[in-house]
Parts: C-alpha cells; structure tokens; sequence
C-alpha cells in the first residue's frame, strides 16, 4: 500500500508539523482506541491525520503504509475502506486536503490534521 502526497498537500502537513520529532497516522475515526473518543456517523468515512510524539499509540495504529513522507502508521482493519494506492491532495477551490483512491475514488473529502 502507498500514499502519494501531492507538494501542496505536503506544504500544508510540513505547516503542522514543523520540525518536531513525529510519527503521522492515518486514523480511520471510527469511535475505536485513544485518538477515537466518539467516532463518524456509520453513513460516512472518516479518515484523520494524526501527529503525534514519535513511537507513541503503535499498539492502535499497527499497521504501516509507506508515501512520500516516509511511514505512516494506521488501524490495520481499517484497509477495507482503503486503496492499494492512494493520493493526498489539496482542493484547488477549497484549499481542503483530501484522500482519493486509485480504484475507489474520493474515500474523504475533507482530511482534517489534528494533534493527537
């Protein structure tokens, strides 16, 4: 599995995390484990970006997908609602980033980056 990161979406995640010591996880919200209090309507899929101190919440997210900004780290269960591979863009009209599949197209519409 891989994760393309467009240059603008990388821009807008490099904003965040400056030059702190981080891991960057890809959290399925789904109302399971620390970072995940209450979870998405079951109607809709909701993905995240996590920051987080660097080795912390490996035993939730214990999964690894690689991408253009090194390892990234997420619930293993939650591939079902991923791709094989996949790309992290900015919106042009919305400056929103967003998470698309090769085969699944749109899979969030709106990424949020959070600290976790």
């Amino acid at each position: 599995m891989y994760l393309n990161i467009t240059q603008a979406a990388k821009e807008k995640i490099a904003a965040k995390v400056a030059t702190r010591h981080v891991d960057l996880l890809l959290d399925f919200d789904d109302g399971v484990g620390p970072l995940s209090p209450k979870g998405a309507c079951a109607l809709s899929t909701v993905f995240r970006l996590v920051i987080v101190p660097k080795g912390k919440y490996q035993k939730d997210y214990n999964a690894k997908l690689d991408s253009d900004m090194g390892v990234i780290r997420y619930k293993d269960y939650s591939e079902t609602y991923m791709d094989q591979e996949m790309t992290l863009t900015v919106d042009e009209n919305t400056q929103i980033l967003q998470l698309k599949g090769l085969q699944n197209g749109l899979l969030a519409a709106n990424l949020a980056i959070v600290e976790g």
